[in-house]
């Protein structure tokens, strides 16, 4: 059970550094350790990390495992689970170009989260639900997105976030309003710059 644990969320970490093929590679490994119980936890991670991993290459595989993901998530009655799955759903509907089905995806995470009352978890969602706002040609919504992103992340601790916020805002204004798209550029490059080892 520790060694799975460890593998799946060794695999999240891989995906969320940008390395999807090893992502995709370590939660197939976790998937693989046998095990008698459907529910078993590591499941969840291991799902959630290949089908976001692999959405592009293979999404009919992909939106398998993450639906299996969800249905596990709904049956343990774990909330925040069953919103990570569906935020994690948006992102590789994205991923596959399926955009008005992604939104829907992340609108249906943030109504459990806004019942749940859980800013915490919104924080680690907001850029991503923007990214896909902006795809799929809602660029007011994903500039909305981003601004609520950029609220709660300094006070919460979250300055990759908070980059990420600024960086995405800067892309939805790049057209519209070039001085704010480079104000918000700044920024997040600043913040970016601070987390840089030995700075």
């Amino acid at each position: 059970m520790g060694a799975a644990h460890a593998t799946g969320y060794e695999a999240w970490a891989m995906l969320q550094l940008g390395h999807r093929v090893e992502a995709a590679r370590l939660a197939r490994t976790a998937l693989d350790i046998p095990h008698a119980d459907p529910a078993w936890p590591p499941t969840l991670t291991a799902r959630i990390t290949l089908g976001v991993a692999i959405a592009r290459e293979e999404p009919d595989e992909a939106v398998e495992h993450l639906e299996q993901a969800l249905a596990l998530a709904r049956e343990d009655g774990h909330k925040h689970n069953e919103a990570w799955c569906l935020n994690c759903l948006g992102v590789a509907l994205r991923q596959m170009g399926r955009y008005e089905e992604a939104v829907a995806g992340h609108r249906r995470a943030f109504a459990l989260l806004d019942d749940l009352f859980e800013e915490h978890w919104k924080i680690h969602f907001l850029n991503g639900y923007a990214e896909t706002c902006r795809l799929a040609g809602l660029p007011e919504d994903a500039l909305l997105l981003y601004r609520q992103a950029l609220d709660p992340a300094p006070r919460l601790g979250y300055p990759y976030a908070e980059a990420l916020a600024h960086e995405g805002s800067a892309t939805v204004l790049d057209d519209t309003d070039p001085p704010a798209a480079a104000e918000h550029r700044a920024a997040g490059h600043a913040i970016l710059q601070e987390l840089e080892p030995g700075t």
